[in-house]
Formats: C-alpha cells, sequence, structure tokens
C-alpha cells in the first residue's frame, strides 16, 4: 500500500543544453514517448553524442520501475550551451516546474556523469535524490573527467605566475629569439639559442635555483654576500673548465686521439692530467671564492658556522698539493711524480686525522642551532 502511494521522478540532465542545440527540441521534455523521440532526434543529429544515451538509459529506468509497479514518470530538463550560473538557473526552473506537475516522493537521477552531476545539489533542494544511475558511456565519462583535468592544469599554467613563466614564458622567449635570429639569417644560431635557454630553464628549475636566490636576497646584506660569492665562484669554475679544455686540446696527443678514438685508451689519462693541470688553479680558486663568501657571510651573522667554513678552506688547502702531483703524475708518470703523490696522500691523511680527532669536535655546531 505505502508503495502505490509514492511517485517517482526519473530526471535525465542536459546540463550544456545539448538536445536543444543539436537536436532543436524544447526543454523540459517529460513522459516516456516524448523522451525516445527526443533521445532518437538528438543521437540523428550527432551519432557520437553522450546525452542521448543518457536519456535512453532514463527511459530503461523508468520501464524497469514501472514492471516493479513503482509509480514514476520520466523527464529530461536542460541547461545552458554555456553552462555556468545561467544554465543552472534555468535547470531549477525546469525541475522545479515538472516537480510541480505532480505530487513525487523523490527523484532518480540518471546522468553520465561529468558536469551533469554537478546539479544535484539544485535537485536536493527541490525533492529528495534516492537514487542515481551512472551511464558509463564508453568514450564520454573518463574523456570527459580527463578533459576536464586538463583544462583545470591549463588554467593554472596560463594564468598562474608560478608555472606561467616556464610553460609560456621560456616557450616564447626561445621564439621570438629563434624568429629573429633565423630572420637575420642564423638558423645554426638560434638552434644553438635555443638548446641554451631550455637547458638554462631546466638547470634553474631543477637545482631550484630561483628558491635559492630568493631565499639568499632575504636575509639582507649578508645574503648578497653569499649571492655574489656564489656567482663569481660559477663563473671562475667555468673560466677553469675552459683553461682545462684548452689545456688539453693543445696536447699533441690530442690529435691522435681525435684520429682514432681508441688511441684514449693509451693517451687518455695524459689528457685527462692536462686537463686537470689547465682547470685545477681556476677550479680550487672558485670553490674558494665560494667558501670564503659563507666564511664573511656567517662572521657577519655572528654564526657558529664560520668554524666549519674554515675547517672547508683548510681541507681546500690541503687537497690541492695532492692533485697538483696527481695530474703531473698523469702527464709525466715519472718516480719523482709518484714519490711526491704518495707522500702527500700520506702527509694528507695524517693531517686530516689530526683535525678530525682534535679541531673539528670543537667546531661543530650545536644541533639546536639554526641556519
Amino acid at each position: 500500500m505505502a508503495q502505490a502511494e509514492e511517485k517517482y521522478l526519473v530526471l535525465c540532465v542536459d546540463r550544456d543544453d545539448d538536445l536543444g542545440a543539436k537536436a532543436k527540441v524544447d526543454s523540459p521534455v517529460v513522459g516516456r514517448e516524448q523522451a525516445v523521440a527526443a533521445a532518437t532526434k538528438l543521437a540523428l543529429a550527432d551519432p557520437e553524442e553522450a546525452d542521448s544515451n543518457a536519456i535512453f538509459a532514463a527511459v530503461k529506468k523508468y520501464d524497469e520501475l514501472a514492471r516493479e509497479n513503482v509509480s514514476c514518470e520520466v523527464a529530461v530538463v536542460c541547461g545552458k550551451v554555456n553552462r555556468g550560473f545561467e544554465a543552472d538557473r534555468r535547470l531549477g526552473k525546469q525541475i522545479a516546474n515538472v516537480l510541480a506537475g505532480s505530487d513525487y516522493t523523490g527523484v532518480v537521477l540518471v546522468s553520465d556523469g561529468g558536469e551533469d552531476e554537478q546539479v544535484i545539489p539544485i535537485i536536493q533542494s527541490l525533492k529528495p535524490i534516492v537514487s542515481v544511475v551512472r551511464v558509463a558511456v564508453k568514450h564520454s565519462q573518463t574523456v570527459e573527467e580527463t578533459y576536464q583535468i586538463l583544462g583545470r592544469y591549463l588554467r593554472m599554467l596560463i594564468f598562474d605566475p608560478h608555472y606561467s613563466r616556464y610553460a609560456l614564458g621560456v616557450p616564447g622567449l626561445i621564439l621570438i629569439l629563434a624568429g629573429i635570429l633565423t630572420v637575420a639569417g642564423h638558423g645554426a644560431e638560434a638552434a644553438l639559442a635555443t638548446v641554451l635557454i631550455i637547458g638554462g630553464a631546466a638547470l634553474v628549475r631543477g637545482f631550484d635555483v630561483d628558491r635559492t636566490v630568493a631565499g639568499l636576497l632575504q636575509r639582507g646584506p649578508t645574503g648578497y654576500m653569499r649571492l655574489f660569492s656564489m656567482i663569481g665562484a660559477v663563473i671562475v669554475v667555468i673560466a677553469g673548465i675552459d683553461a682545462g679544455y684548452v689545456a688539453m686540446t693543445s696536447n699533441p696527443n690530442w690529435i691522435k686521439v681525435l684520429t682514432d678514438p681508441s688511441q684514449f685508451l693509451v693517451y687518455g689519462g695524459n689528457l685527462i692530467g692536462s686537463f686537470l693541470g689547465g682547470s685545477l688553479n681556476l677550479v680550487w680558486a672558485g670553490i674558494a671564492i665560494y667558501a670564503t663568501g659563507a666564511l664573511l657571510s656567517h662572521i657577519a651573522r655572528d654564526s657558529i658556522r664560520w668554524r666549519r667554513d674554515s675547517y672547508v678552506l683548510v681541507m681546500l688547502a690541503m687537497l690541492y698539493f695532492p692533485v697538483r702531483t696527481f695530474s703531473d703524475f698523469l702527464v709525466n708518470g715519472t718516480e719523482e711524480a709518484t714519490f711526491f703523490l704518495i707522500s702527500y696522500i700520506l702527509l694528507g691523511l695524517v693531517a686530516v686525522f689530526v683535525l678530525t680527532i682534535t679541531i673539528y669536535p670543537r667546531v661543530r655546531r650545536p644541533s639546536a642551532e639554526t641556519e
């Protein structure tokens, strides 16, 4: 008896009004025959449209409830093509008009997912939803949700300054610079500039250089000191690498290796020694500049970490002679170079041992102290 007194509305929602835009059918559509006719027109207008399948699914649900002697009706309501506020307002009015036509107990919502289920709060403000039927059309549900996620991330890449500088700024710079160079007849330079810009952007983002620099600048004068020493160190190290490359290519064995790469097994050590010998002074100077900048910064901030920076400089000085001797050994391979190499390594090992057990424990910062 209670079941005979209840009546349910099987409701299909077309939020973007494909039914009106493509099939020219006015909504709301109420009744089984009217719904079948509307779905047929929509399927003929666009066979790939998912909403026609959702309407047929609503009719099928209506038939199932009718066979179970459940009093029900089927209806289709539509919003507007541009979705948004106007579409939801129109849906609310149409749902209210359909519900006013009879004393419905609740609503059975038939949806193909995506944006159509965003109207659930509107329906619930008018009548309770007793059941939701999801229509998993092969192409619609997953693809629609995927496009929504992609659209959200695309908007973030375009409008969020944190991401747009890399998603739009770097490609824009590449296109402008490459276009100027190409027009000027420098195609090879355009390709080189593109590679350098992409590599620089990847380096900055990969090593978090932008955030590191921003963090240093927030520290005030000491941050500028660290930044200056960092940039100076990078410049000097790059110059050292270039000097090492010049020294290596000036070695007569370089031509032999270029002519026959298998000769690298014979002359590779000699070339590596030339590279180390040519780059060592500048590379060591660059590392020392960075460590000195850190030392001065910590002294200015009255931080105990300056003691560790002093320890780094001492270790750097102690390693210079073994590395220099190792370079001479690779180039010359004399017994004298071998003797000095072993001697410097042993003396350095003893010195490190002494520093480790005597001085280093005294200069370690307490774990509670922060940078």
